[in-house]
């Protein structure tokens, strides 16, 4: 029976609601586990569809992106931050939340172009104070970057990747999307999960009030995430936005090869190579 994989994260909770209320078809179960862990287990075969980092499908070309439907902002997403004891450009080393392949692979390439830095790069478990003791900077991602915000010190820069994306390339950031393997039963499943979306957004309050008590963080605060910082939607300028991701991402040695963009209504891929 088809397994589905899923973020325990606040900004995926309106594109997972109605999976996660009992609308999943009957022998259908959802998987939880971090991006990157996702991106294995449907290499493996074991699930067969989860929304993952938009920077796994660049480097898979086994995956398909499902239409419609992305997790991105256009400027500062809030949830993907560099917390850092030192200015940008002196960043000697810097530790990763270990979760993380698209804010990774896009602090990469901010960092470079924006600030002529190259600094080491060290996996880390996601916790801010630890990283902050191992190197001069963290990146954390999701519910942990909002909690670490809320609590940081002035004496500490914080980068928000969504807004320095913004500043570089003028276009969205798109950090994740629905993919899905060959084995996905997509006449029935592209359905469910964008009927998923459409109930989502029109439950907005609804999440915002139920996620605010499990994570710590006010109503306030996940209702403007979740209403409007986020987009759900795959519009024109989104896949401008992940098309240039791809570009700069193969530009700068982080891609073995150029990109296809692969939909999963059919076999062609979408827009010209990156």
């Amino acid at each position: 029976m088809p397994v589905l994989g899923c973020l325990p994260f606040l900004n995926v909770k309106p594109l997972s609601y109605l999976l996660e209320n009992e609308a999943l078809p009957d022998g259908w179960s959802l998987r939880y586990a971090p991006p990157s862990e996702l991106a294995k287990l449907l290499q493996a075969g074991e699930i067969c569809a989860a929304p993952v980092s938009s920077f796994e499908c660049l480097q898979n070309p086994n995956l398909k992106i499902i239409p419609d439907i992305c997790i991105a902002s256009r400027g500062a997403v809030k949830s993907v931050l560099l917390f850092s004891k030192v200015p940008m450009e002196k960043l000697s080393s810097l530790a990763l939340d270990s979760g993380s392949l698209s804010g990774a692979a896009m602090l990469k390439i901010i960092l470079a172009e924006s600030y002529g830095a190259t600094p080491e790069f060290v996996a880390c478990e996601p916790d801010i104070d630890l990283m902050l003791d191992k190197c001069d900077a963290g990146l954390l991602l999701g519910n942990a970057a909002m909690q670490a915000n809320a609590r940081i010190g002035s004496d500490i820069h914080v980068m928000d990747l969504g807004e320095e994306w913004l500043r570089l390339t003028g276009l969205p950031a798109v950090f994740a999307v629905w993919a899905v393997t060959a084995c996905a039963p997509l006449a029935e499943l592209i359905p469910i999960l964008q009927k998923s979306k459409a109930a989502g957004m029109r439950a907005v309050r609804e999440i915002a009030e139920a996620e605010s008590n499990k994570i710590g963080l006010s109503f306030d605060v996940c209702y403007d995430y979740l209403a409007n910082v986020m987009i759900y939607d795959m519009r024109p300028a989104e896949l401008e936005g992940l098309k240039m991701f791809a570009c700069k991402a193969y530009e700068h040695g982080l891609l073995n090869a150029p990109a296809e963009l692969l939909f999963a209504e059919s076999d062609s891929a979408v827009g010209e190579r990156s």
